[in-house]
């Protein structure tokens, strides 16, 4: 995965010249809210994220539906890490505080974890691959676009970022 995330990183000047082909969604069913375009690339999608810092014990503990690669591009976030083939949270194994330029993945479907933003909203790109069968929690709650100022603040960082 971090292979495929070298290989958008490579080419997302070009992807951000058309904001037609992206979507956004502002996730805000559990903390850390994160305003997120995303966008399709081949098999696989491209996630523009702002995550917003949250208290430490409200921070979401989940496994990935899919296999990812993220880049912190700014800000720092906590993230705390654990294993379980189940539905219910297992024991954080892990914490490590991640900065940015910072890059991972995480490949294997019974990883969990959970970021928290420290002080300041963090930056993120995340490449995912094709969903697992994993069954995983979710949420029943519908999530909306967010406002085309947020859009084109989220935009105008990645394109400086990746300028």
């Amino acid at each position: 995965m971090l292979q495929l995330l070298y290989e958008v990183e490579d080419r997302l000047w070009e992807f951000l010249g058309d904001p037609s082909q992206w979507q956004s969604v502002y996730v805000d069913y559990h903390p850390p809210f994160v305003e997120r375009l995303w966008r399709q690339y081949g098999d696989n999608r491209i996630y523009l994220h702002r995550i917003h810092p949250c208290r430490p014990e409200e921070a979401l503990f989940h496994p990935h539906p899919w296999p990812s690669a993220m880049r912190v591009c700014d800000g720092s976030y906590e993230m705390a890490v654990g294993y379980s083939s189940e539905t219910e949270a297992p024991p954080v194994v892990a914490k490590e505080t991640l900065v940015g330029g910072f890059a991972y993945e995480m490949t294997d479907e019974n990883a969990w974890h959970s970021v928290r933003p420290l002080g300041r909203p963090s930056m993120s790109l995340m490449v995912t691959g094709k969903p697992w069968s994993r069954s995983s929690p979710k949420s029943g709650k519908s999530l909306l676009p967010f406002t085309e100022k947020q859009s084109k603040r989220l935009f105008a960082f990645f394109r400086e970022y990746y300028e």
